[in-house]
């Protein structure tokens, strides 16, 4: 649940904060839930809903890295590790610098496996402009992983 919020805002302090108050939001009203089963699924969707509200509200890009992890490779996975690091810094790059509109619906359909839809119900676009937007931002990501 964290790492839906912080795909979306990607900021880990707000993702934190989104997902204490998702949890909060649910158990106040868990008594308007209809299926118990469907508790996870349910909370998800609050989380999204909230992500992508806050986005709204903050209109900021940023991300954080933590690159303390990165010191402590082993020798012999260190020439993997750096091509792998570097292929991912580079996608990582590619979807920051995108703009939020096409960020979030690539994060939402490709990491949350919503389908267009659903994604066009979240952020009351039609689902037109979601596909729209979605190609858009993979086409971007394709031209600046090509440079």
């Amino acid at each position: 649940m964290y790492h839906t919020g912080l795909r979306i805002v990607m900021n880990a302090a707000d993702a934190e904060d989104i997902l204490q108050e998702a949890f909060m939001e649910a158990f106040v009203n868990l008594d308007k839930l209809k299926n118990a089963a469907a508790f996870g699924g349910w909370v998800k969707r609050i989380i999204i809903n909230k992500s992508i509200n806050f986005v709204r509200r903050h209109r900021n890009s940023w991300l954080e890295i933590e690159d303390a992890e990165l010191t402590n490779i082993p020798e012999e996975q260190a020439f993997d590790e750096s091509e792998f690091r570097e292929k991912l810094d580079a996608i990582i790059e590619a979807m920051s610098s995108l703009p939020e509109k096409y960020r979030m619906v690539i994060n939402l359909h490709i990491f949350e496996q919503m389908s267009f839809e659903e994604i066009a119900s979240v952020m009351y676009l039609p689902s037109s402009t979601i596909r729209v937007q979605y190609l858009r931002g993979k086409q971007k990501i394709l031209d600046r992983l090509s440079k």
